[in-house]
Formats: C-alpha cells, structure tokens, sequence
C-alpha cells in the first residue's frame, strides 16, 4: 500500500474504502511527469548535493511510471534509476542534452520498445518537424502493461520554450498542438495514453486549448471546464493558483514547498500575446482522453510539495521544476470491462410551464452492473445540493426530478456535478443560456 507523505494530497479514508470494490481493490498506479534541469551524469558526479536530493525526491513521489524531460544520456537516468528496480526508455545514441525518457518501476513492464532504447518509430513525428518538435523534443511513445487485462501508452512532450519571446514562440506552440491533435484523433482513437511533460504554456493558453477541445482554432483564454477532447488534469490546480517552475528555497517553510503563487494565472493571461516574462506558472501538465475520466482517481493530482525539491541554489537545487502526479485504477486480468459507473447524460432546466420542482436530471449506467446511487448528490455551480437514492440499471438511463427545487437549474446557463459517495465529482457538465429551450433536455455525450 502506497505511503502518502504530502498532507495536502492524502486520499481520505473513505474513497479508499469505495475504491476496495472496485477493480477489485487493485491498487492505483502513480504517473508523474518531471523536468529535471539538464540532467548530466557527469554534473551530478561533482553536484553530489543535487544527486542526493533528486534520489529523496524520486523515493517520496513514490511513483510508477515517470515521464522525463532534460536528461542527457542513459548514464544519466541510471545514476538516479537503478537499473534493477526501474525500466529505462531513451534514445541511447543521441547526442542532445535534452531528450526525453520514461522510467517504469518493476514489475510493471515495457511492452514497446522492448529493448528500451527509442528509436525513429517511437516518436510521434519522427524527429522531422524540426518547426514544432526541435531536436528530440517530439512526442515520445512508450507503451507499458498498466495491467494483466490493460495498456497504457505514455506520450513524453517538451514544448518548445518561450526563450526569444513569448509572442515570437507562440505560433510553434500552437502548431505542434495542432498536429498532435491529428496524430492523436488518427492513431490512438479508443487506447488509453497520458499526455504529459512540459508545456511551456499553461492550461489557459491556445497550445493547450487546442489540446483539450480538439479544434485548432481554440482561443487562449481563461477557463475551467473539462476539456471535449482531452481533459487536463492540471488544470483545476491552476485554477487554485498553484505553479510547478521557478520555486526556490525562499519559497520553503514548514518543510513544505508553496506551490501557491497568487496572481500568477491573472498575469499570463493578461500578458498574451507580449513578450513579458510571467515568472512562476504551471507549465508541467498531464492529461487523458475523456474516455479514461473513470480511471483517474479523484482528486489524486498533485504538485509534488516536500521542501527537498526546491532547497538549495541554481546549481544544487533538484530542478527548477516541480513534479506533478496523479493516481490512476485500471482493470484486473477478469475484468470484463471498466468499473461500473453513473454520468450525467441529461437536463432539463425549462421544463414546460412553472420551472419549479419540475426541473429533471437524467443519469446513465455504464458498465455490466447497475450504480446505487443511495448516498450519491448532485452540487451545482452555486453549491446547492440535490440528495439522490434508488439505482441505475446498467445501460439504461433514469430521470430524476428536482421536486424539492433545493438544486433550481439556472435558465441562463449552470454547471452540475455528479458527487461520490465521499463528495469528490466523478462527472461534470455545463449549459449556457444558447442552449435552453421550453420542454428540451440538454443532452451531453455518455
């Protein structure tokens, strides 16, 4: 069982006990992603400082699966990963300081490539689109068995940087957004993958808008709602103000790093289209196909906070970045399909005549086995709540009728969630006034 040292990111205990009955108790894997600064074996041989508290950062973030920016070689990695407690995926005759890696702790297995060295076929552009993907900064793939029943492929990204201007980089931003988006819809239409590295942008702007919705003309832009086409897990931590570069030992207290920085979100959005440098962001993402919500176990993302990974100087410290993580459940060797789960499919906030107690919610069943939804609330944007009891039977939708009116659906426009039994959203949706009409239910896709 997994050791949560960071206080502020301790499942309760009452989600692990809902988690016991599904997928039969399997335990969640920890996928991570991290910026480790121009990692050098050579460097750490003479920065031992550095080498030491990298190793205490790579033991408390207690992950399975990292994907890595900024490593030089395999030398590199394998002063921090020992060989025999992790699987190693680079390109081992490449001469750049900045590839990109995956490390995979054993037992979990590498299914591709099965030699661990990464080759042309193992990126997504194959090195060619030097415009979007510099050097080897493409889209590495490395596909691993997340489970006797399930793979999981770990698409490793480092975004061209902002260096020379944030206007002047945007464009290249955008446009390798633009082609994963292509590449994604082409090749991993139905597969579960992570998307995950270091954006040099953050979940507010155009690059990773394009990611989430799919659409290449996606405006940067402040907003919350989960993506249509990738969700970015990251982003609700933005939203709350925190940042994964630039902590530094005056950030520490309390053997904590403050990964709050006030302010932050409202001035990158502010400075748009300049090329003012906007400090401390979050830059450092992951994020999923729509269809692997149900995998996420909620609230399990984190900016990792223990003091270790931002003490010292610019030459001891483990990395100008942080590393984020989340927590992830997939499906046991007899599984016939993912856990059973409830969505919202439906609403109906005009209904015909006086609105009152007469406003409806519909809820779907996925999976072979009905939800119980005894204990289960809806919560919309105001914080109002609606209790729910009875079930939904599998593949089936049933309607709930808002009688009491304690949860009034807004005609101009709300967002409804779908609460757990220990009140973490397990789905969400959202309405706008364009879309209410006397008697018709807003549909949303299952």
């Amino acid at each position: 069982m997994r050791t949560y040292r960071s206080s502020s990111v301790l499942l309760p205990l009452l989600l692990w006990i809902v988690l016991a009955g599904i997928a039969q108790a399997q335990e969640p894997l920890r996928i991570a992603t991290y910026n480790i600064r121009f990692l050098n074996a050579d460097t750490l041989a003479v920065e031992d400082d550095r080498h030491d508290k990298l190793k205490q950062v790579i033991e408390w973030l207690e992950a399975d699966i990292i994907g890595l920016q900024e490593i030089k070689d395999r030398a590199a990695l394998e002063a921090l990963f020992p060989p025999a407690e992790w699987s190693l995926v680079i390109v081992d005759e490449s001469p750049d300081e900045q590839d990109l890696a995956v490390a995979v702790r054993r037992p979990l297995r590498v299914m591709r490539p099965a030699d661990l060295n990464a080759d042309d076929e193992d990126f997504l552009f194959s090195g060619v689109e030097e415009t979007f993907f510099p050097n080897r900064r493409d889209v590495l793939s490395v596909e691993v068995a997340a489970s006797e029943a399930e793979t999981l492929t770990i698409l490793v990204t480092h975004a061209k940087s902002r260096l020379g201007g944030r206007a002047a980089t945007d464009v290249r931003r955008e446009g390798a957004a633009t082609r994963l988006v292509q590449v994604l819809e082409r090749d991993f239409d139905e597969k579960n993958f992570i998307l995950l590295g270091d954006f040099n942008d953050t979940p507010d702007d155009r690059s990773l808008n394009i990611l989430e919705t799919g659409g290449p003309n996606a405006p940067g832009m402040q907003e919350d709602e989960p993506g249509s086409f990738l969700i970015n897990l990251t982003e609700p931590l933005y939203a709350a103000g925190h940042v994964t570069i630039g902590r530094t030992s005056a950030d520490v207290a309390g053997g904590r790093v403050r990964t709050l920085e006030p302010g932050a979100r409202a001035f990158n959005n502010r400075e748009r289209g300049r090329d003012t440098h906007t400090g401390d962001q979050m830059f450092d993402q992951l994020l999923v196909p729509v269809r692997m919500r149900e995998r996420h176990v909620a609230n399990s993302t984190a900016v990792f906070d223990l003091d270790i990974a931002a003490l010292g100087t610019d030459a001891t410290r483990a990395s100008d970045h942080l590393p984020v993580y989340a927590d992830f459940i997939f499906r046991p060797e007899d599984s016939e399909g993912p856990p059973a789960e409830v969505s919202i499919v439906g609403l109906l906030p005009n209904p015909p005549g006086p609105d009152e107690g007469r406003e409806g919610v519909l809820l779907a069943a996925h999976g072979a086995k009905g939800v119980d939804l005894a204990g289960r609330r809806l919560r919309d944007k105001a914080g109002n709540e609606f209790g729910l009891d009875g079930s939904v039977e599998p593949e089936t939708e049933r309607e709930v009728v808002l009688r009491e009116h304690r949860m009034p659906l807004n005609n101009d426009g709300d967002v409804v969630e779908l609460l757990r039994l220990d009140g973490t959203p397990v789905h969400r949706v959202s309405y706008t006034s364009d879309q209410v009409q006397e008697g018709q239910v807003v549909r949303f896709q299952r």
